[in-house]
């Protein structure tokens, strides 16, 4: 009888380490193939002249008390969806974080 339970109990413990593994696999790729993650994180790092160089001149600038600068594209596509790009850089103009978001879409107003 002891060992029919360290059966069952090695049998569950088997099916709850392959569950959370296929979670992680799943969650994993699901953050792996979105191109627009990779295209956006891949210019993490370089100058911004090289993506005004690429995409154009930006629609809007902000410069920051702090020195950093915000560079935002505007595009409409013909579905009249409009995105905005956004790429925040270092005092030295190097990129250090961007921002993607659907402007046709309002935002939600962060809960209090």
């Amino acid at each position: 009888m002891t060992n029919w339970i360290h059966l069952r109990k090695a049998a569950l413990l088997s099916k709850s380490a392959l569950v959370v593994t296929l979670l992680a696999i799943a969650a994993l790729s699901t953050s792996c193939t979105d191109p627009r993650k990779a295209r956006m994180d891949s210019w993490r790092g370089h100058p911004i002249e090289e993506l005004i160089q690429h995409w154009g001149a930006p629609s809007a600038t902000a410069q920051l008390k702090d020195g950093r600068t915000v560079y935002t594209w505007i595009a409409v596509y013909g579905s009249g969806r409009t995105y905005r790009s956004t790429f925040t850089t270092s005092k030295d103009g190097i990129i250090e974080d961007w921002a993607y978001h659907d402007a046709s879409v309002p935002k939600q107003a962060d809960p209090l």
